[in-house]
């Protein structure tokens, strides 16, 4: 019998675009990607085998994973934060322009079989720096438990 449930949280900052380059929202932000794309580039689905061209650019950065006994996404968006303290008003900017789209994805995984979340005002103020937040809730999982030593 399992005397505690985890919970595997990281997050990403997604930012797309079909007008401006990975190297123009890098310089504007001053911080290099985690991952990127560039529009026009082909691609080839690891799942399906599809080949495609990528319809827009894409930016991001992400936490790591970190594994909690608590449903606490705040160290996860912590890292985020730390990494883009200083450029809150580009982000701003560009969640006002039409040219880009922001996205915060977090992720959350569980060997629960429910998940209940707060969300601080620090968070949310985070938050309101994008035009999309979206959670992925995988409950279910096994989480491997020698990670935490």
């Amino acid at each position: 019998e399992i005397d505690s449930y985890y919970f595997k949280i990281s997050c990403e900052l997604a930012i797309t675009s079909e007008e401006v380059s990975v190297t123009d929202i890098t310089k504007q932000l001053g911080v290099s990607p985690d991952r990127f794309f560039a529009k026009g580039q082909i691609f080839q689905s690891k799942h399906s085998g599809t080949q495609g061209e990528k319809t827009y650019n894409l930016w991001a950065i992400s936490s790591s994973e970190s594994i909690f006994e608590y449903e606490n996404i705040t160290p996860s968006l912590n890292e985020l934060r730390s990494v883009l303290t200083g450029r809150e008003d580009v982000l701003r900017a560009m969640k006002l322009d039409v040219r880009y789209d922001t996205t915060l994805t977090i992720w959350i995984e569980t060997d629960d079989a429910g998940i209940g979340l707060e969300i601080q005002e620090h968070d949310i103020t985070f938050f309101n720096l994008v035009n999309y937040v979206h959670f992925t809730f995988l409950p279910n999982k096994i989480i491997d438990r020698d990670i935490l030593g």
